[in-house]
């Protein structure tokens, strides 16, 4: 089969400009839907409870401890970012945040899972 010189540019031009649709698409990241991570979360493993709300376009995250000898509540909150489709916060240094929506739990790493509190509880 002979192909011509201007078919084969053509034709390697086609491919050219499909690889990188293809490539643009995979690198693609979705963003988190975080109004579903909003409300009061209490950890699996009797670490501190978290609240996930919204303050205007922003998402935060505070975290209830308890510190000292009086054992006072502490309230810590941070900024919820995302980067390349990967949720965190940074305390001084990076906590990673998965959500399971299936099964409604977060997971922070390494803190472990949270359920989130019913309106019963």
């Amino acid at each position: 089969m002979n192909i011509s010189r201007e078919k084969w540019l053509t034709l390697s031009s086609c491919m050219v400009s499909l690889a990188a649709l293809m490539l643009q698409a995979c690198t693609e990241v979705k963003e988190t839907d975080c109004s579903k991570l909003c409300g009061n979360w209490i950890s699996v493993g009797r670490k501190p409870d978290v609240l996930i709300y919204r303050e205007g376009d922003a998402y935060k995250v505070t975290v209830f401890k308890r510190g000292g000898l009086s054992r006072r509540m502490k309230p810590e909150t941070y900024l919820l970012r995302e980067e390349n489709g990967n949720l965190f916060i940074n305390t001084g240094y990076r906590i990673d945040i998965a959500y399971n929506e299936a099964a409604d739990v977060l997971t922070f790493s390494p803190h472990g899972d949270y359920t989130r509190v019913s309106e019963q509880q």
